[in-house]
């Protein structure tokens, strides 16, 4: 490719709300521009890149025994209906309706769609297990656009599905997809930690985020030194010990307490004592109906709400309460009881770590000590519902450290989440009777995996694409002033090109400080340069991008050398 002739110009000057560094590069480099908010377009330069991503995943796919297929964008708003996913909170489902009346969901992901071509054939224990999955156009109406490609409103997903018997044959599917995500993330020089996961929305009993370790990521894990234990802050667990065994147990009692005692600091100063003695609620509201929930902890840890979430079947549906909704309870900030609210009451296990907490029914000038869980009230519903910080324990007693990382892939357990719901959604086993497939499903963002190796392979003056990926193997620069050294160049760039190499030429009349500018933005592996100064028999400088190794190759071994 001609650098002159090349759609999407390199820019001097970058985007000042383009604050990471994916983003800003891509920009300045011409691979992508913005349409709207959260929708691109991917320049020559970017669909380059991207199309080689999506090569590594198909070949991995297929090496895996998955076989490519594609779906419909538009999905039959009734398929999503089947399993109530029309009124899942907020992901962000985009619907719309032709000049029939006919209503569609915008594809966000494709589970019901998958099931739905399967069950329309007659599917016996003898067709299983298979894995089917596509490149497709997915669309997200996300509350908030940011970063550039890492989270947006539209884009490229390859999404897979698999079908299997029972457990026992889904553990050997998830783990050879498992095996594969790190082979494709590896491919494309990303190092990849497999972290236990929420799946939300999409369903099921566990899941594993493929995160690439990133202080720019999103994505908060807890892991041990040691690599035993990996979770996202979602789902982490974490070892509760007795706080205070030998204690004995005293009877509950009703204190003065001055006025100002409100806040969890207040507490502290005037009870002398460490946050684990105190209990605390904190109230959530659901966005859907306005029911209240009070969630009950130790005071010396936090609710986790996606936790929560779960726990009261409330995906992505609760907010914390305002003033209004504590006064609907009849009470206010740091007056909310452990108990007689008309509200549904969650408690963490942690409740039942310590003898004789101080709280749970203030009031102006009083409240309550020597409270204990189980004697004193219960909770509607015992769960764990604590967010895991760095320093608490794994359940297995090591101590967590604090990572953060950008979500390059998933996989999913979904079971018969599914099938379950879905009519007709099943197979014919041995025995003659039927029963619901058991499924798993894959993603990976591509162009979020194109930002994240840009995040992770990049210096001061741009993008450092590993050669898996790279828009092109090699950036032929020339520098020639005189018509000699210009035709030298033209036919280097053709016998290059007929050997399989892919060249980007750089036949511009620029100084040859722009020229070596927009090379190190760009960030294709290899730069050879013509000038006056080379020839065929001295050699052509040779630039390794990653590394700013110089070397003289000559003509005679230089395709050799390059490929």
């Amino acid at each position: 490719m001609r650098q002159s002739q090349l759609f999407g110009k390199t820019a001097k000057e970058e985007r000042k709300d383009a604050s990471l560094t994916s983003h800003r590069l891509l920009l300045k480099a011409g691979f992508i521009r913005e349409s709207v908010a959260g929708r691109y377009f991917f320049l020559p330069l970017g669909m380059r890149v991207h199309n080689n991503i999506t090569d590594i995943v198909r070949e991995e796919m297929n090496r895996a025994g998955a076989q490519e297929m594609v779906s419909p964008v538009l999905h039959p708003l009734e398929l999503w209906q089947e399993t109530n996913r029309d009124n899942a909170g907020n992901f962000g489902l985009m619907m719309v309706e032709d000049k029939r009346g006919a209503k569609f969901a915008l594809g966000g992901t494709a589970e019901e769609m998958f099931v739905d071509v399967v069950r329309k054939f007659q599917i016996s224990y003898k067709d299983l297990p298979f894995n089917i999955y596509q490149f497709s156009q997915k669309f997200r109406d996300e509350k908030r656009a940011r970063g550039g490609l890492l989270r947006v409103r539209e884009f490229v997903m390859k999404d897979a599905y698999s079908f299997d018997r029972d457990t026992e044959a889904f553990a050997e599917t998830y783990a050879r997809m498992a095996e594969a995500y790190t082979t494709i993330f590896a491919r494309m020089g990303l190092t990849t930690k497999k972290v236990l996961a929420d799946n939300g929305y999409i369903g099921g009993e566990y899941c594993h985020e493929y995160v690439v370790d990133c202080a720019i990521g999103e994505g908060r894990y807890l892991q041990t030194k040691d690599g035993s234990y990996c979770a996202h802050e979602d789902v982490a667990e974490i070892r509760l010990i007795p706080m205070n065994p030998d204690e004995e147990v005293r009877p509950l009692k009703t204190i003065d307490q001055p006025a100002w005692v409100k806040s969890m600091e207040d507490c502290e100063k005037h009870y002398g004592e460490p946050r684990w003695r105190f209990l605390k609620n904190v109230v959530y509201k659901r966005i859907d109906t306005g029911a209240l929930i009070i969630a009950g902890i130790r005071g010396d840890l936090e609710v986790n709400k996606t936790k929560l979430e779960k726990v009261v079947d409330a995906i992505e549906l609760l907010e914390e309460a305002d003033e209004e909704d504590l006064a609907r309870l009849g009470t206010k900030p740091g007056y909310v009881h452990s108990w007689g609210h008309e509200a549904t009451y969650v408690a963490d296990h942690s409740l039942k770590t310590v003898h004789n907490f101080i709280g749970g029914q203030k009031e102006e000038t009083t409240d309550t000590i020597d409270v204990n869980y189980g004697r004193d009230f219960t909770a509607d519903i015992e769960a764990d519902i604590v967010l895991a910080q760095e320093g608490h324990e794994s359940p297995y007693g090591k101590v967590l450290t604090e990572a953060r990382g950008i979500e390059g892939g998933n996989i999913f357990q979904l079971g018969t989440h599914y099938s379950g719901k879905m009519h007709d959604a099943v197979y014919q086993d041995e025995d003659g009777s039927f029963k619901p497939y058991y499924m798993g499903c894959y993603g990976i963002g591509i162009g979020r995996t194109l930002a994240t190796v840009v995040e992770i392979h990049h210096d001061a003056r741009g993008m450092i694409w590993p050669r898996s990926i790279a828009p092109f193997d090699v950036h032929l620069v020339s520098l020639a002033r005189e018509e000699a050294t210009r035709e030298e160049a033209d036919a280097l760039y053709r016998d290059l090109s007929s050997t399989g190499i892919e060249v980007l030429y750089d036949d511009r009349d620029l100084r040859a400080g722009e020229k070596f500018a927009d090379s190190d933005l760009i960030g294709i592996p290899t730069r050879l340069i013509v000038s006056e100064k080379s020839n065929a028999e001295v050699g052509y400088e040779v630039v390794d991008r990653a590394t700013g190794e110089v070397s003289r190759i000559p003509k005679a071994a230089l395709i050799k050398t390059l490929k």
